[in-house]
């Protein structure tokens, strides 16, 4: 007998948010995970704009705030008081008394500056209300996650090894349940979202073809204990043997160098084996007494699914795509895929969709991860050792990135809040700023629209003076008035926070416009 609507495979940040997004709209989940505990190992430190504005629409945005000041407390304290840049950044828009988007990352090594960037863009203004909940790094993301889904009702079954797929029906496009099969026994679902990672199980079992380029170098991560690491420099370094940074929290060591690959890749990383590769890359003869946790080794294999969808099975996260971690973009290309599913699924699940909206998860997010994959690999061609590749890196750092603009652009991109997808019926007729992520829209009540999405609903906010799209509302919409900021337009928000509709005219043509924008997205 099925006891769920969806099976999640994955318990990391990409299966824990698209479980709590289903189960929000009162999906039944259960998330199986072939890890007994959830993993501490060292992987991504950060989150970007577009994944904290996840957690503040779902309400999450405090318990982010909070991760957030106690890792920069620890990292403001290996610096000394001398932070580095992304540091700096961070602390500049915790202490600020007006908002200031939150400064972090690099390209290629290349650090994001806070003195080139003009705060007064308004690209960036829409976006910072979530400044100080940038800097929660995945296991803690993961805690926060599976927390959210507990309280949801999701039972995340751990310690479950996920080996293959099958239909009930016979054949997994046919419109039939799934099977998932483990070595606690099977369990069977309308749906199954595998969000089991790059080497994920249920995409070879399916036969997606996985199309890409294959790995120029090879990279560890690991927080060590070493015997002195004073000659160690903080921050990001190349050097002829690759590149490494040492820091911002005690003890953090990424290298990364380019050549072969090791032969067996899914063997453990040995102290030895992290400790010839820092050597190598770093030049200094460093000695690791101990290892805190688990190390990771990784490589810039480049690929994305050909297809996110074969029947009954959707593919998320890393499962759907896989690329240096650089920047954390892996992490948050998942996050976005999670909440773009999610209430897509849930939609169909609950009998309501508009046709076609599930389809719209590929349509939308495949052009995405094709973008960021070619973003990292843009990283990589410039962190190379050699000196060609360092008078060219000197161009772009020095003479690109310093023209008035060019440094908000960079962290517009990297950050996510530029992502865009083709909303309207008719796409070339789309305006400013539909298709675009709502980022921060501050109400006339005080309150901000975020506050009004902690229940994945849609939202309108209607800002003509005689609440004139009132009646436009259904159940599945939160109408919201603001008339006293009628010089901005009215919106239209779907639960994964793109703007669907938009317009600050109130004539006939806006009211059948929002009409149209409301039977594609949120259904008759």
């Amino acid at each position: 007998m099925r006891g769920n609507d969806v099976i999640v495979i994955g318990a990391g940040p990409t299966g824990l948010l698209a479980a709590s997004e289903l189960a929000l709209q009162g999906v039944r989940v259960t998330v199986l995970e072939r890890l007994d505990e959830p993993d501490t190992t060292i992987k991504s430190g950060s989150i970007n704009v577009a994944s904290a504005e996840i957690l503040d629409r779902r309400g999450l945005l405090p318990a982010a705030e909070e991760v957030h000041r106690r890792i920069l407390a620890v990292t403001n304290a290996f610096a000394n008081g001398r932070p580095n840049s992304t540091v700096r950044g961070l602390l500049d828009a915790a202490t600020r008394t007006s908002r200031r988007f939150a400064v972090i990352g690099h390209f290629a090594g290349i650090m994001f500056r806070n003195d080139l960037v003009d705060q007064e863009d308004p690209v960036l203004t829409a976006h910072t209300a979530v400044a100080n909940a940038i800097a929660v790094p995945q296991h803690d993301l993961e805690l926060l996650l599976a927390e959210h889904c507990v309280r949801l009702g999701v039972e995340i079954r751990r310690g479950v090894e996920v080996r293959g797929v099958h239909s009930t029906g016979g054949d997994l496009l046919d419109d039939a349940d799934v099977v998932v099969e483990t070595d606690a026994g099977d369990f069977t679902a309308g749906w199954v979202v595998a969000a089991d990672g790059g080497r994920s199980v249920i995409r070879r079992r399916l036969g997606i073809p996985f199309d890409g380029t294959d790995p120029e170098l090879v990279g560890y991560q690991a927080i060590a204990d070493f015997d002195d690491a004073s000659e160690l420099r903080r921050g990001w370094n190349w050097t002829p043997g690759g590149i490494y940074t040492y820091g911002p929290i005690p003890g953090r060591i990424l290298v990364a160098r380019f050549g072969p690959q090791p032969e067996d890749r899914n063997a453990p990383v040995t102290l030895e084996e992290l400790q010839s590769a820092v050597r190598e890359v770093t030049g200094i003869p460093v000695t690791i007494k101990a290892l805190r946790g688990r190390a990771t080794r990784w490589s810039d294999n480049a690929r994305q699914a050909r297809s996110y969808r074969h029947g009954r099975v959707l593919l998320a996260g890393d499962a759907a795509h896989v690329h240096s971690p650089f920047s954390a973009q892996g992490l948050n290309l998942g996050l976005g895929d999670a909440v773009n599913l999610g209430w897509k699924l849930a939609a169909t699940i609950n009998g309501w969709a508009p046709e076609g909206l599930l389809d719209t998860y590929e349509t939308e997010r495949h052009p995405i991860g094709a973008w960021v994959l070619d973003w990292t690999r843009a990283q990589v061609a410039l962190m190379r050792g050699d000196e060609r590749t360092a008078q060219l890196r000197k161009v772009v750092g020095e003479d690109l990135f310093t023209v008035p603009g060019a440094m908000n652009r960079m962290i517009a991109l990297s950050s996510g809040i530029l992502q865009r997808y083709d909303v309207a019926e008719d796409a070339e007729a789309t305006t400013d700023p539909v298709g675009s992520i709502a980022g921060d829209v501050d109400l006339a009540s005080g309150t901000r629209l975020a506050d009004h999405a902690h229940e994945g609903r849609f939202v309108l906010v209607d800002r003509t003076p005689d609440g004139r799209f009132a009646d436009a509302t259904h159940p599945r919409i939160s109408y919201l008035t603001d008339p006293a900021s009628a010089e901005s337009p009215s919106l239209l928000v779907r639960p994964d926070g793109v703007i669907a509709w938009a317009d600050e005219q109130d004539t006939e043509l806006s009211r059948k416009l929002l009409d149209v924008a409301i039977q594609r997205w949120a259904g008759a």
